[in-house]
């Protein structure tokens, strides 16, 4: 079904949203790279190192060598299903690696066997070691497609897509769709296991067909008892149990009244969802109704929600710091955005920090963590933010200062004022870091008497700023306007698993940034060693302009004229920014920054951009 990687010792997503704060043990983004394993939940992503900054590189050995390891796709049917190459693999593989089950799945094999430990990153010296090595191929063994929901992600963390050749066998999703005769484009996919329940209710509503990968046998009625509670117990469930091999069973049945006996812990569910009148369904349009939320009155209201979701410009993957968040309202609508979102609620008081972690249960917000304590001791250590909300706390001291100083370039701050005090701390930061100042009221419709009248709520001012950006006073140090028929260079740092589509989008941002036209690039830069992949070559193409590859020897020799500073690529690089060394680089040695560093991050890769060039000083 899904790859099996470790037992169930490993620590998993913690259901209770509470953020090892003691500890400052910060989980990365949430994906559903999780595997599947009949019962047995696999090794999270926090098990191993993973390549976390966008100027920075892979973290595979230096200098490409040719394919020498596998990853084969296995079935419950076991080497009857396994093509030809496969089999090859397995034949001439010096070490196997895989699950108890897919190990003996694949038996017999002349090589030695190597089942995944707990955790699982403790059998990867043994695997790494094997590389370069003659007569030292490696075979991993995972359930259906290694890159589905499977080990592939976790291994190509460590070694290039061009060492590696992938096997697939098909996934457990495509064969519950084909059983069903569903269209597997016109179904959400999603993984229950080693995950919280409740991450399946954003998707929850009519018409809607889900397949879901279970944790074990009892998965199906714990999520049948979820679909009753919420109104969808006219919803039909077939549980297709052990796919493909002897032991395979497919058995249908209502949410209500759910008994189906000797569930088989290798199972997936198909979903039909069909809803009650009164069904607890979340629309997908931003600003939920107020009295979905537990809260004490401590709450952004809906309208005003709306609004301010609009200013914080949630991307997908990002980080959000919400910063004294009350019923974590914001929070959870951060994160009902896109599944990779997450969120910190960072809340004083402990009873709204287990409202929180309430609502996050109602909502499905499974990318949500609560930090409770008083900010802004409670920022100290927490992951950089993509964006932060300040709906509490705006005049204590500090606070707006560290989240400021945490924030990276081209990260967007937003806060909201009601009270007098509050308002005019607003105007002072407006004052000196730019950005938009708005003020909202919204009235309300309410019985005056016999007769009804418009009752106004308190009025709210927001601020919104993006750091780095023209409307920041503190940029301009580090800007300029480019001068007429000079060359201009955008410069890139990446991850090598960097897809064209996050290129072009963080390279639209950045000349927004400068107020450029795309004509007004002349070039792009980039690490030689980066410059090969698909996506720089494509960004070369869709752009028409030339792609330069610069040597990460050279990005010491233009530190002094760049602008970000980071100080872990800093130590790694010789240079505060590989996006802006690169530009400078290429563009001349007079050359300046146009606009600096600015970032973008999914779940699963991560880019960085800036322009330099021949430039005046902008006025």
């Amino acid at each position: 079904m899904a790859d099996e990687m470790s037992s169930k010792t490993h620590t998993l997503a913690d259901p209770s949203g509470v953020h090892p704060q003691a500890d400052n043990a910060h989980r990365p983004a949430q994906t559903d790279g999780h595997a599947h394993v009949g019962g047995q939940p696999d090794a999270p992503a926090t098990d191993l190192p993973s390549n976390p900054h966008p100027d920075g590189q892979h973290t595979h050995h230096s200098g490409q060598m040719p394919p020498w390891l596998t990853l084969i796709g296995i079935g419950e049917d076991g080497r009857a299903g396994l093509s030809p190459a496969a089999l090859h693999a397995l034949e001439t593989a010096a070490l196997v690696v895989g699950g108890t089950r897919h190990l003996a799945l694949a038996a017999p094999f002349p090589g030695e066997a190597l089942a995944w430990p707990s955790p699982m990153h403790d059998a990867f010296p043994a695997l790494l070691s094997r590389r370069g090595q003659p007569g030292q191929k490696v075979c991993v063994l995972a359930s259906g497609d290694p890159f589905h929901h499977g080990v592939g992600s976790v291994l190509a963390r460590h070694v290039v897509p061009q060492e590696m050749i992938c096997l697939p066998h098909p996934s457990a999703f495509s064969l519950a769709a084909a059983k069903l005769g569903w269209a597997i484009q016109d179904c959400t996919c999603i993984s229950l296991h080693g995950r919280m329940l409740e991450r399946i209710i954003p998707y929850l509503a009519p018409r809607v067909r889900i397949i879901a990968l279970s944790w074990d046998e009892t998965t199906p009625e714990k999520l049948a008892a979820l679909l009753c509670a919420r109104g969808f117990a006219p919803s039909t469930l077939t549980v297709l149990e052990a796919l493909g091999g002897p032991r395979e069973k497919i058995r249908h049945a209502g949410a209500a009244g759910f008994a189906l006996p000797n569930i088989d812990p290798l199972n997936i569910i198909a979903l039909e969802v069909k809803a009650e009148p009164g069904a607890r369904i979340i629309p997908l349009t931003p600003g939920l109704a107020d009295e979905g939320f537990a809260h004490d009155g401590q709450i952004t209201k809906s309208e005003i929600r709306a609004l301010t979701l609009s200013a914080l410009s949630p991307r997908p993957g990002e980080l959000l710091w919400d910063i004294g968040a009350g019923s974590g309202s914001i929070s959870i609508e951060w994160c009902l955005r896109h599944p990779a979102n997450r969120a910190l609620a960072i809340e004083a008081q402990a009873a709204r920090g287990a409202r929180i972690r309430q609502n996050r249960l109602e909502f499905g917000a499974e990318g949500l963590e609560v930090v409770e304590g008083p900010a802004p001791a409670s920022l100290s250590g927490l992951p950089a933010p993509d964006a932060v909300f300040i709906g509490g706390g705006l005049t204590v001291p500090g606070v707006f200062e560290a989240a400021w100083a945490a924030l990276p370039e081209g990260g967007r701050l937003v806060a909201n004022a009601v009270a007098l005090e509050s308002e005019t701390r607003l105007a002072a930061l407006h004052a000196t870091h730019g950005g938009s100042l708005k003020r909202f009221s919204i009235s309300r419709l309410e019985p005056l008497g016999s007769m009804h009248g418009w009752r106004p709520a308190m009025p709210v001012t927001q601020w919104r700023v993006v750091k780095g950006a023209q409307n920041d006073t503190e940029k301009n140090h580090g800007q300029h306007d480019p001068q007429p028929g000079a060359p201009v260079i955008a410069g890139f740092g990446m991850t090598r698993d960097v897809t064209v589509d996050i290129l072009i989008e963080l390279f639209t941002e950045t000349l927004k940034a400068a107020q450029l036209e795309a004509g007004a690039v002349t070039g792009i830069a980039t690490l030689a060693i980066h410059a090969d992949l698909p996506a720089c070559q494509e960004l070369s193409a869709r752009l028409g302009v030339k792609l330069h590859a610069v040597e990460e020897a050279d990005l010491p020799q233009v530190d002094a004229r760049v602008v970000t500073r980071s100080e872990r690529i800093l130590k790694r690089f010789g240079t505060g920014s590989i996006a802006e060394a690169a530009a400078l680089l290429v563009a001349g040695a007079d050359a300046r920054i146009l606009a600096p560093r600015l970032r973008a991050r999914t779940a699963r890769c991560s880019a960085t951009c800036a322009l330099a060039g021949q430039a005046g000083e902008r006025t």
